[in-house]
């Protein structure tokens, strides 16, 4: 079924974003995922890639999605990097948070895709510590920072990183 859902349609297309107002969705986005294996030739887990990069691209003001959105539990986020230079949408696969900054902040209007049109404030930290791999196999480990303005990339990490152990932005709303 996910296969079919990734390989049956051309890459240019993005992928249907799931929606909490669906029950079946609701499933999918609750549920926890599974580490992928990171393969740059495995043309499946490419396609999967770039149909989430035209379905992040295809959201209104988007800035990160994980496959549980596009109904495939595996651990695999992009994220607009606001924190670098052009701001590119980058993949991360299997990523985790391994620290934690001190700082904790109350983010307001945090968004989601799935829940569209609800923003909520959300305890989160100022920086985090992630660890991923990239598609061609290199294991990396980096401090995030960002929590405001026109630079909340820690906060994007942490939305998505959730969203593969199946919990909601307003799971964290104050």
């Amino acid at each position: 079924m996910e296969i079919d859902s990734i390989m049956f349609v051309p890459d240019s297309l993005p992928m249907r974003i799931y929606l909490t107002t669906s029950n079946s969705d609701s499933l999918i986005l609750r549920k926890s995922s599974i580490d992928v294996r990171p393969d740059s030739t495995n043309t499946i887990l490419v396609s999967l890639i770039n149909r989430m990069r035209k379905s992040l691209a295809a959201s209104s003001g988007g800035v990160g999605i994980a496959a549980p959105q596009v109904g495939i539990n595996r651990n695999i986020i992009l994220v607009k990097r606001l924190d670098k230079v052009g701001k590119p949408v980058e993949v991360y696969l299997n990523p985790r948070i391994v620290m934690t900054s001190d700082k904790i902040i109350n983010f307001a209007n945090d968004g989601c895709l799935s829940i569209p049109g609800v923003y909520k404030t959300t305890v989160r930290y100022a920086a985090v510590g992630i660890e991923y791999d990239l598609l061609n196999g290199t294991h990396k480990t980096e401090v995030v920072e960002g929590y405001s303005g026109n630079n909340f990339t820690a906060v994007i990490f942490q939305h998505e990183i959730d969203h593969l152990n199946g919990i909601l932005f307003i799971d964290r709303a104050l």
